[in-house]
């Protein structure tokens, strides 16, 4: 009975038609799911996915997207790789954007050209992007996409250092948001993107007999199935012959191969079996395991010689003329198809005139009648492959214990010849054997889980002698020769796949890795001679992190917005980056340099703390050198020297007295007296903490720092005018009717510029603003790869500035502060008290 389950569950045969009819009274589809986000911010270099499940019944998919980005279109080809900000939709496994120029060129010609995703029906392992836009709304169908697990990626820069560790990534943050509307067919009648085909059920019966060829069996099941009652004016026979390929294995007396065959008759209602020309008709059957080929035969078609019935094919989606998988006459030979894909197949036939494809227009009847068969062929008893001569396996997931990522395993096979608690299993006492051909082939199945995506199958060959099998991957169905996913051997592999890795493969080790591996049942074949002496160990194991990330960086795993998929990634070391931080940025020499710059730089500080001691000014002294010693700790611990304290602190005490350090040198500048000074030491550091801890490393701050210091140097500059001035109100008289006060405004602005001329040495004052527009040019030149040495300018041009201007100050000498006796305004009832100048 275990076999008779397993044959019934290798493929459910077209029970259901579908015919082109026109549109249903009112019909309209249906929303089947929605999803909102409103807001999903991404920092520069970050990414995120968002797992879309599509049903069988879905019709289309729309799809909203909101950033808070607009580039003109013709502007996209201009930016730099690390300022692409992308959405990427990719079918089964979350997408990894490839960084090609080849691919990154077509990605913005295709969305120049449509403003939508790529060729969604090419099932490659690609991913199809398009560019971050203000407003895209996006709708495919089920003509353009399969239904299945989707998964949109938000990428926020792209380029190898996406996942390097920074101190700083320049770029803005990007937002998004996201709102998708599924939609179906609101009955079981109809079907299609617009819900505008008809769907005609047909009646079926099954029989199904096991024999051998002792005749060891002689039973047989008759099921009857039965889908609509409609009359019956034709009917028309389906023949279908399956043998499964991993089924239980028979009695141990039973030396034969038993075979199952499956007889489903369906009758179709209405006379739709004739069909006219152009018309098109479409059936589907399921595959829910491993097949050998599934073979398409046109039966009683009639005398019509001109006509030509053509068989569409097309996985997991209606074929078109124009759009489908395989396609044949099967009016003058059967259409086969080897190793099919596990799921859904869809045939679609019509009638063609064979003079009219010849440009004739000899005339032909208005309708063909016609039957045809099906057959779906596999394997028992563990067996698969031509002739079912090769031997194949179930694997089974042991999970680990005390995994460091969600769905950490590994597999061993099920038929006790391998211990579960062995990661690992001897190759050779599974291999296949044949004597009429030079290589032989062995079959491993094994299932990746649901909500493991985001894991990755590691495969790694051991062997005491030379390697000499070859490794042939495959989703979904069996691989071969022609038909595969990925292929490896230990010198080659197959290539052009960011999903794809081999690497360190010697004569005797192969190791090879799937990234983001399908949610399914994988298929793994080794090819390799009919007699092997060596010893070969095999483990198989669904991993986090690619070679938990070469030792490079740490592996993390994360879980997608909607909560369903677990996703591993790395977070590689200052030094590397890339998907499993296998690039290297920074060579070990060019480490020490830029260590060098980063740290030792921060001796221009030494500059206005110098001066400010020499002034007496001690509450600037200690600020500037604070802020030197401060940022010289943060950047040796960012580089990996040294880390006295935790990372975070010393980051914000780097940015937090950095800030205290440019806004401190306007408030000096002002002149104003200590209380008035502390007051407003007491606000900025309030100010400049919040920025610290809020948002250290936001492009924003330094205008925000910068406008804050002039704020506080304006306001000294009033208090000082409020003081200086001497103006003395209750002297003054209201007296409308003399006019000669008005004229004293000419002296007073003469008198404010020749204050302000001896207040400054004035070619300090140029010096500083020159030395602060290069650090403000430093500043914005800062990237990723070039951070080291203008980030090391920007420490030397700030702190050089700041020493500037403080000496652009004049100072009494004696008394070591700067002079407050100018007067800025004057009243002419005063007596007139005249400046003492120290040069």
């Amino acid at each position: 009975m275990a076999a008779a389950r397993w044959a019934a569950a290798l493929v459910t045969l077209g029970v259901v038609g579908l015919a082109m009819g026109p549109r249903a009274c009112d019909a309209q589809p249906v929303v089947l799911s929605n999803y909102g986000q409103s807001r999903l911010s991404l920092k520069p270099y970050d990414w995120s996915y968002l797992r879309v499940d599509l049903p069988a019944s879905f019709s289309s998919i729309t799809m909203n997207f909101a950033t808070n980005r607009d580039i003109p279109r013709e502007h996209l080809r201009d930016l730099p790789r690390s300022d692409i900000a992308i959405i990427c939709l990719m079918i089964a496994n979350p997408p990894i954007p490839d960084i090609s120029d080849y691919y990154l060129d077509n990605l913005l010609s295709n969305f120049l050209a449509v403003g939508s995703f790529g060729d969604m029906n090419n099932h490659s392992n690609l991913a199809q992007c398009i560019p971050f836009q203000k407003n895209t709304t996006i709708v495919l169908t089920n003509d353009q996409i399969s239904p299945g697990v989707w998964y949109i990626g938000y990428f926020n820069g792209l380029g190898s250092a996406r996942t390097q560790s920074k101190m700083i990534s320049r770029g803005r943050a990007r937002s998004v948001s996201t709102s998708i509307t599924v939609e179906g067919c609101p009955t079981s009648a109809l079907w299609g993107p617009y819900c505008n085909q008809t769907i005609e059920m047909i009646a079926c019966s099954q029989f199904s007999r096991y024999n051998n060829s002792r005749d060891l069996l002689g039973q047989s099941i008759d099921t009857q199935r039965r889908l609509s009652t409609r009359e019956n004016n034709r009917r028309i026979s389906f023949l279908s012959r399956s043998n499964h390929p991993i089924g239980d294995q028979l009695d141990s007396n039973s030396t034969s191969l038993v075979g199952v065959e499956n007889l489903i008759t369906c009758a179709i209602s209405n006379d739709s079996l004739c069909l006219g020309l152009g018309d098109m008709k479409f059936y589907f059957f399921d595959i829910v395991n491993l097949a050998l080929h599934v073979k398409i035969t046109a039966a009683n078609f009639g005398l019509v010689q001109r006509a030509s019935l053509i068989c569409y094919l097309r996985y997991n989606a209606l074929p078109q003329r124009v759009l489908h998988d395989y396609s044949g006459d099967i009016s003058s030979a059967p259409l086969v198809i080897k190793l099919p894909n596990i799921g859904r197949w869809y045939i679609a036939v019509e009638i063609l005139n064979k003079t009219e494809m010849n440009n004739s227009t000899s005339p032909m009847l208005d309708t063909t009648c016609f039957s045809f068969d099906w057959q779906v062929t596999g394997c028992l008893n563990g067996k698969a492959g031509i002739n079912c001569s090769w031997e194949a396996y179930v694997l089974q997931r042991v999970p680990k214990r005390n995994p460091s990522v969600p769905f950490e395993s590994y597999y061993v096979p099920t038929d006790g010849r391998a211990l579960l608690e062995d990661s690992h299993f001897l190759l050779e006492q599974f291999l296949s054997n044949s004597f009429y051909e030079q290589f032989a082939w062995t079959y491993f199945l094994l299932d990746v889980p649901q909500g493991s995506a985001g894991a990755l199958i590691h495969f790694q060959l051991k062997s005491d002698k030379e390697l000499n099998y070859e490794l042939y991957l495959r989703y979904g169905g069996l691989p071969s020769n022609d038909s595969w996913d990925y292929y490896a051997n230990r010198t080659s592999s197959s290539n052009g796949s960011i999903f794809f890795s081999l690497q360190n493969s010697t004569n005797s080790d192969m190791d090879l890795s799937i990234f983001y591996a399908k949610e399914g049942t994988w298929c793994f074949g080794v090819k390799h001679p009919n007699t092997s002496n060596s010893q070969t160990y095999i483990s198989v194991s669904l991993q986090g992190c690619h070679r938990n990330c070469n030792q490079k960086g740490v592996c993390h795993s994360s879980v997608d917005e909607s909560g369903l998929t677990f996703y591993s990634f790395c977070t590689c070391d200052r030094d590397h980056g890339g998907f499993d931080c296998s690039d290297e940025l920074v060579s070990p020499n060019g480490h020490i340099r830029q260590s060098v710059f980063l740290i030792a730089s921060n001796a221009a500080a030494i500059l206005p703390a110098f001066w400010a001691l020499r002034q007496k000014a001690f509450a600037e002294w200690i600020l500037y050198t604070s802020s030197g010693i401060s940022s010289a700790l943060y950047h040796s611990c960012d580089v990996g020297t040294w880390c006295i304290l935790s990372f975070h602190v010393l980051q914000f005490l780097d940015f937090w007295l950095s800030f205290m350090a440019v806004i401190g040198t306007f408030i000096y500048m002002a002149t104003i007296k200590e209380a008035s000074k502390r007051a407003m030491h007491t606000v900025v550091f309030i100010l400049t903490a919040i920025l610290a801890a809020t948002g250290a490393t936001r492009s924003s701050n330094i205008s925000i720092v910068v406008a804050i210091g002039s704020l506080g140097l304006l306001i000294g500059w009033i208090l000082e005018f409020s003081t200086a001035q001497r103006f003395v109100c209750c002297s003054w008289r209201i007296n409308l009717s003399v006019p000669q006060r008005w004229p004293n405004l000419v002296p007073l602005f003469w008198n404010t510029l020749e204050t302000l001329n001896k207040r400054f040495r004035w070619l300090y004052l140029l010096l500083g603003f020159i030395t602060l527009s290069f650090a403000a040019v430093s500043w914005k030149l800062e990237s990723n790869s070039s951070y080291w040495i203008w980030h090391s300018m920007w420490h030397i041009t700030i702190y050089t500035s700041s020493f500037f201007f403080l000496c652009s100050i004049r100072v009494n000498m004696m008394g070591h502060s700067p002079e407050t006796n100018y007067e800025l305004t004057r009243h002419d009832s005063l007596p007139r008290t005249e400046p003492r100048e120290t040069q």
